[in-house]
């Protein structure tokens, strides 16, 4: 059985509401196979995608469309252990990471 997340698009309304991610350079944490990354990813000036899970990671790199190859960069890594870039981020977000 398929499940669907969001179809009538409500967190993805809800997402873009609270936040603005115009020219922003996000670090999202826990992206997994990028369920909540290609939601907002278009509107960034860059993204970098981490999560422990190298499964994960390797579907949304499959995944990621070619217009956001050179603004989006999934990553295998832990938030306590992997070294971040030295340039800071605008937003930090992270969805569904803890169990």
């Amino acid at each position: 059985m398929t499940v669907l997340r969001d179809p009538e698009q409500a967190e993805t309304r809800l997402l873009h509401a609270l936040i603005s991610f115009a020219d922003k350079d996000v670090l999202e944490v826990g992206a997994g196979d990028g369920r909540l990354t290609w939601r907002y990813a278009a509107a960034t000036r860059s993204v970098l995608a981490l999560d422990p899970a190298a499964d994960c990671i390797a579907r949304a790199k499959v995944a990621t469309p070619p217009e956001l190859r050179t603004t989006l960069t999934f990553q295998v890594g832990d938030i306590t252990t992997t070294r971040l870039p030295q340039a800071e981020f605008d937003l930090a977000i992270l969805s569904w990471s803890l169990c």
